[in-house]
C-alpha cells in the first residue's frame, strides 16, 4: 500500500490534513468520504521510514520509554482540547523526530481513518508501546475519558522509568570497578609478567608455585586469548538463548531473588512495578482481571508474575485479592494487608498508591544501602587482585636477593 499525506475538509468545511495508506487515489477518496471529510489535494510519500534521523549504520533507532511518555502526554492534551484524534496523531507525527516513531504514527493515523480503535492500533506495536498503555486506551474509550486514562498510564510509564534509573544508576560503581578490575588483570597478564618472566628465565632463576602459576596462566592468555573470547560469545549467547525460554527466565528470576544484597532489591523492584501498574490500571477503570494480568506482566519478574496470575485466578472465582497474594509467600504483609484494606473500603487505588509511595522510598534507601557497602567490597577484591598478582611477580626476587646475599659472604 502506499502512504498519501492529504488534505481535505469536513462537513464544516474546515481544512483536515493527514497521512493515510491506501491502493490507490481513489480507495483514499473513499475511505477519506466514509469519515466525512472530502478530499481536495493529495500527494504520494514513501512509506519507508527515514533513516537519516541518526540511525547511524544500524538502521533507525527504536523509540526510548521517554518518548512513549511524551507521545501519552501530548496526546492526551490534545484530545483534551477536542481535537480529532486523526489530526492530533498529524500534530505528533510532525513534532517527533523520530524515523520509526514516524513511520508508527503514520500507520496509527491511517487505521485510526479506516475505523480502527486507537487501542487497537497502538497494540499492532507491542515493542514500542507497553501492554499497560494499551489497557489504559481501552479503558478510556470505553468509558469516555481517554484524556484521563493517557494522562495515568503517562504517570506510571514515568515513574516505572525513574525506578528503572535508580537501580541503574546504582550499579554504575560496580560496572565501572569490575572493568577497570579485568583492564588491570589483562594489562598484567598481557604486559607486565611476560615482562619479569623473561627476566627470571635469563637469571634462570628458580621460581615459587604461585609465580610459576601465574606466568604460565600469562602465557595461555597470550596463546590462546582468542578461544577465551570464543568461549565467553558462547557462554553469553547460551545464557540469553536461556533466559528467553520460560522455564530459564523462571530459573534466572529465582535465582536473582535469593541472591545476597541485590536479591531483596529485586524483589522490591519487581514488587514495587507491579503495585505501581495495579494502582493506575484501576484508578482508569480497567477490569480487575486485565489490570492484574498487566500488572503482572510489569512486574519483569516471572516469579511475582506467576504468584499475581495464581491470585488472579482464585479472584476470577470470587476470592477476595489481598489474602490469596498472601498464600503465595511472595508479597510482605504490608502489601497484602493494604490491598485487603482497600478491597474491604471500596479505595483499593487510594491505598495502592500509599503501598508504592512506601516503595519508592524503600527502593530508594535499598540501592543507596547496597551501594554503600559494594564500594569498600568491590575496592578490596580488586585490591586483592593485584596484591596477590604483585606478590607473585616479587617473591622470585626476594629469593634472588637472599641468593646474592649468601654468594657475598
Amino acid at each position: 500500500m502506499t502512504v498519501y499525506e492529504y488534505e481535505c475538509r469536513d462537513r464544516a468545511g474546515a481544512v483536515v490534513k493527514g497521512l493515510l495508506q491506501a491502493n490507490n487515489p481513489d480507495e483514499l477518496r473513499s475511505l477519506l468520504r466514509q469519515n466525512g471529510l472530502y478530499l481536495t489535494q493529495f500527494e504520494q510519500r514513501d512509506n519507508k521510514p527515514e533513516t537519516g534521523q541518526g540511525g547511524g549504520l544500524m538502521g533507525p533507532k527504536m523509540p526510548k520509554s521517554s518518548e512513549v511518555v511524551v507521545i501519552a502526554r501530548q496526546l492526551a492534551t490534545l484530545v483534551r482540547c477536542g481535537m480529532p484524534l486523526t489530526q492530533g496523531i498529524e500534530i505528533l507525527y510532525e513534532q517527533t523526530q523520530n524515523a520509526v516513531m514516524k513511520e508508527i504514527l503514520s500507520e496509527i493515523q491511517a487505521g485510526i481513518v479506516s475505523g480502527d480503535s486507537l487501542s487497537n492500533q497502538f497494540r499492532r506495536y507491542p515493542k514500542v508501546f507497553p501492554e499497560l498503555l494499551v489497557s489504559m486506551l481501552e479503558a478510556g474509550e470505553a468509558a469516555g475519558n481517554l484524556d484521563f486514562c493517557l494522562d495515568i498510564a503517562a504517570d506510571q510509564l514515568d515513574r516505572m522509568e525513574e525506578l528503572k534509573r535508580k537501580v541503574n544508576g546504582a550499579m554504575v560503581y560496580p560496572k565501572i570497578v569490575v572493568a577497570a578490575a579485568c583492564i588491570t588483570v589483562a594489562i598484567m597478564l598481557l604486559v607486565v609478567v611476560p615482562t619479569f618472566a623473561q627476566v627470571y628465565k635469563d637469571l634462570r632463576a628458580e621460581l615459587p608455585t604461585v609465580t610459576q602459576t601465574l606466568i604460565n596462566i600469562s602465557n595461555a592468555v597470550i596463546k590462546y586469548w582468542y578461544i577465551g573470547l570464543i568461549l565467553m560469545g558462547l557462554a553469553f549467547y547460551g545464557y540469553k538463548r536461556y533466559a528467553e525460554t520460560p522455564n530459564g527466565k523462571r530459573r534466572l528470576d529465582e535465582i536473582s531473588l535469593k541472591l545476597p544484597l541485590v536479591g531483596p532489591i529485586m524483589r522490591k523492584v519487581a514488587i514495587a512495578r507491579f503495585v505501581q501498574t495495579l494502582a493506575g490500571s484501576t484508578r482508569a477503570g480497567v477490569p480487575v482481571l486485565r489490570a492484574l494480568a498487566v500488572s503482572a506482566g510489569a512486574s519483569a519478574n516471572s516469579v511475582i508474575k506467576d504468584a499475581v496470575m495464581t491470585a488472579a485466578s482464585a479472584v476470577r472465582d470470587g476470592a477476595a485479592l489481598g489474602p490469596e497474594l498472601e498464600k503465595t509467600n511472595e508479597f510482605p504483609p504490608m502489601v497484602t494487608k493494604m490491598v485487603a484494606a482497600g478491597e474491604a473500603s471500596g479505595d483499593l487505588d487510594a491505598m495502592l498508591d500509599e503501598v508504592n509511595k512506601f516503595y519508592e522510598r524503600d527502593v530508594e534507601y535499598a540501592v543507596e544501602k547496597m551501594t554503600k557497602m559494594i564500594e569498600p567490597i568491590m575496592t578490596g577484591v580488586v585490591g586483592a587482585i593485584v596484591l596477590f598478582v604483585l606478590l607473585a611477580l616479587y617473591m622470585p626476587i626476594f629469593s634472588l636477593g637472599k641468593a646474592f646475599e649468601k654468594s657475598g659472604k
